[in-house]
């Protein structure tokens, strides 16, 4: 068809509407500015000095420092000189095939071991001083000390270093090269280590790792599903040329938010590949479906340009923003490393948003038909939208609601079973890879202390200085000793200026195991008050598992409220926009069905192991505290993408003049290829997540793999049409009371609708 040049606008100017046909009239400079800004950005950050991470293993700040276990460590820690270095202990584990620590070549390694790490030393004012405060031989100290293994096969020798993290980096460098050659020379003894300082620079060295790979291998496949949704290579280039854009700003403000705010999580930077990546590609297919569709019926490219910007254009904008709503509910969880996560994830989206609203449309007013440009054969043919397999599926559906209904609920409750046994934990540091030594010490640890190694219950009173204060104590020691799952070694210490003290016991198993999280909680109900209420002291329980415990409890109380708040916001914005009651309603079950199936999958897999070796992972028994909670927000927030996307072409359709199972069954036909397409992006960069080798980023990879998939196929093309099919008229329903509210209109409306239809429309 002929270009219709001269054909009138049948669409109202909006807000969003004006910014992209602005951005299309200043192509050129709307592009430069958006790479200027971008790239800028990114570079700006990288001269302030990058990302800076915090380990996130001893968090200070937020809910966690009104916990018990934080404040045992702050109570003791007061009473220590305030001239007193901070310290971290090292680790030296060694082993024998067939030797045993009672033999004598044993105890001549472990000598050789000992002096060696003695005689270490580093460079301070161009003098050589001592690396270690402390180095203990296992041998010169008593048994209770529990450094030489129960079975004699493995001892362990412990080097103490004083000062702040940055100084003991520099006072261990020079531990790297002497454990080298102490290797070099043990023959057939195997000589493991542990030092925090270098497994926390080991983690996030793999966290870069998988960040590289992960778009090494994000970026092609995204790249071949686009070019088959498109069919043509200019098409498929676009949408990555914005994720990359998107991307690299979103890690610039990451960056320059971490050097002049507050430390991020190790794992923001990957969460906001992992989000960032899925949504703008996503947010880039929507606006070229329609740009190209509308081409396809004789517009001419500015016209085609405002079409796209009033319809597809505004419904990314609407589900951007409730993408970034649903996430900004993470900001009700008190912690600075969980809100950077928030943060660094709310600006991927809204840089995303921005880049469809003015790169995109610019960019389309520069290609006109290049868009076009490189058809591959078949794939590059022209379809008509609604064409295909997901058009009659629909309509069979349809004819079948309630047995389609049926089936498909059943089938959901049924994957989100398992999310009834869903236990929360602190994923620990075993959990990582086993090629970082840190972690392969630790396994090793756990292997030969099976009664306990670094796991501690310690238990901090106050008035140690008052001598009942202290009778008590080791009356509390001895009752420690003689309850199941706490034993030696064991100590009472007593702070520096003495009105701290401090009971330790060791546990077995580790920080998640259930045993150990009931001990706590028997200890801290009735361990301590019997012992110690009394006596007008306060006594605080704390420890690892005491952390996991404190931890979990932060998250679990906080959900109810982060639920509320996401949902009451959801439903707020659908009522506005589709002034109606109903539709609102239904959204948010269809969205708590696909998140629980997330849910389910997550337990099925990471707590009860199954498919752990086919997916590569480590049965962790638990799931990380803050991902059920993460995992909500985001998948409700790309949920509404996809339901927001279809109910406005739905209401586009009914606005024509089509009866309401006529606009669902020709709006979710449309929509339901560019949403597959759509989909399967999303779940293609969620499943390289779950290859990488962090457990964390995992789970999330896989709960949102999961949810993406179950959402795009069982709940928007087969539930949600039943749904709507068997509600009927009832989806528009408002009650008259609740008549006065604007709709907020998402699809453009047409300039000829009478005023009575235009009376409480705002067009955004």
């Amino acid at each position: 068809m002929p270009s219709n040049t001269n054909e009138k606008r049948i669409y109202k100017k909006a807000a969003t509407v004006r910014i992209a046909m602005w951005s299309a009239r200043h192509r050129w400079l709307t592009v430069t500015l958006w790479m200027i800004f971008t790239i800028g950005l990114f570079i700006i950050s990288l001269v302030s000095g990058g990302t800076k991470t915090s380990d996130g293993s001893n968090p200070t700040s937020g809910s966690y420092s009104k916990t018990e276990s934080y404040q045992a460590g702050q109570v003791y820690n007061a009473g220590v000189a305030n001239n007193a270095p901070p310290s971290s202990d090292s680790y030296i584990v060694i082993t024998h095939p067939s030797l045993k620590t009672t033999d004598p070549q044993f105890k001549e390694m472990v000598s050789k071991v000992v002096q060696g790490l003695q005689a270490i030393t580093y460079s301070e004012n161009g003098a050589n001083k001592p690396s270690f405060a402390n180095v203990i031989n296992p041998y010169e100290v008593p048994a209770t000390a529990g450094l030489i293994a129960p079975d004699g096969s493995a001892l362990r020798i412990v080097a103490t270093t004083l000062g702040t993290s940055k100084e003991r980096s520099i006072k261990l460098e020079p531990l790297k090269s002497a454990l080298v050659s102490l290797k070099a020379q043990s023959g057939d003894f195997k000589i493991s280590v542990l030092n925090y300082n270098w497994l926390n620079d080991d983690i996030n060295r793999i966290v870069s790792e998988d960040l590289d790979g992960s778009l090494k291998i994000t970026m092609p496949l995204t790249f071949g599903i686009l070019l088959l949704a498109f069919g043509a290579l200019a098409a498929a280039f676009v949408p990555l040329i914005l994720a990359i854009t998107a991307l690299l700003a979103a890690f610039g403000f990451l960056g320059l938010y971490s050097q002049f705010v507050t430390p991020v999580s190790q794992y923001a930077t990957q969460l906001i590949v992992l989000i960032g990546l899925a949504v703008a590609v996503d947010y880039s297919l929507f606006m070229l479906t329609r740009f190209r569709a509308e081409r396809r019926n004789g517009r001419d490219k500015m016209t085609a340009i405002e079409i796209t910007s009033s319809t597809a254009g505004r419904a990314v904008f609407f589900s951007g923003i409730t993408v970034a709503i649903s996430i900004a509910g993470l900001y009700l969880l008190d912690d600075d490393l969980f809100r950077s996560m928030a943060t660094g994830t709310i600006a991927v989206v809204l840089l995303s948003i921005i880049g469809s609203l003015t790169f995109l449309p610019a960019t389309l007013s520069i290609m006109g038909n290049g868009i076009n440009w490189g058809r591959i054969p078949y794939f590059g043919r022209e379809r008509e939208e609604g064409s295909g397999f997901w058009s009659p599926l629909v309509g069979g559906v349809m004819r079948r609601p309630f047995i389609a209904a049926f089936v498909t609920t059943l089938l959901l409750l049924f994957i989100a079973f398992p999310v009834l046994n869903l236990r929360m934990g602190l994923v620990g540091v075993e959990s990582f890879p086993n090629s970082i030594e840190g972690v392969a010490t630790i396994n090793l640890m756990n292997q030969k202390w099976p009664q306990g190694t670094t796991l501690k219950m310690n238990v901090v009173v106050t008035g140690a200085n008052n001598p009942d204060v202290k009778v008590a104590m080791d009356k509390f020691r001895e009752a420690g000793l003689k309850t199941a799952g706490l034993s030696e070694p064991s100590a009472i210490t007593i702070s520096q200026n003495g009105t701290a003290g401090r009971i330790t016991f060791t546990m077995g198993g580790g920080e998640n195991d259930q045993a150990n999280i009931d001990l706590v909680k028997k200890v801290r109900k009735e361990l301590v008050p019997a012992y110690f209420s009394n006596l007008g002291i306060q006594a605080f329980v704390s420890g690892d598992t005491a952390q996991v415990v404190d931890i979990v409890k932060i998250y679990t109380d906080a959900m109810p409220l982060v639920f509320a708040f996401v949902l009451g916001l959801s439903f707020l914005l659908l009522l506005i926009a589709f002034h109606s009651l109903v539709i609102p309603v239904t959204a948010i079950i269809l969205n708590l069905l696909s998140t629980s199936a997330a849910y389910g999958a997550m337990v099925l897999v990471f707590q009860e192991g199954w498919f752990d070796q086919q997916i590569g992972i480590k049965t962790t028994g638990v799931i990380e505290s803050w991902v059920p909670v993460f995992i909500f927000t985001i998948l409700f927030g790309l949920s509404m993408d996809y339901h927001l996307f279809i109910l406005t072409r739905i209401k586009e359709t009914k606005d024509k003049g089509a009866n309401s199972n006529e606009a669902v069954a020709k709006g979710i036909s449309a929509t339901s290829g560019v949403i597959t397409s759509a989909a399967a992006i999303m779940v293609m960069v969620f499943a390289v997540f779950v290859t990488l080798q962090l457990v964390i980023i995992k789970q999330v990879g896989l709960g949102l793999a999961v949810a993406v998939f179950v959402d795009a196929t069982l709940i928007r093309s087969l539930l949600l049409p039943a749904t709507m099919r068997l509600l009927g008229k009832w989806n528009w329903y408002i009650p008259k009371f609740l008549d006065w509210i604007p709709q907020v209109t998402i699809e453009g409306e047409p300039e000829d609708a009478s005023d009575k239809e235009k009376k409480h429309k705002v067009a955004v």
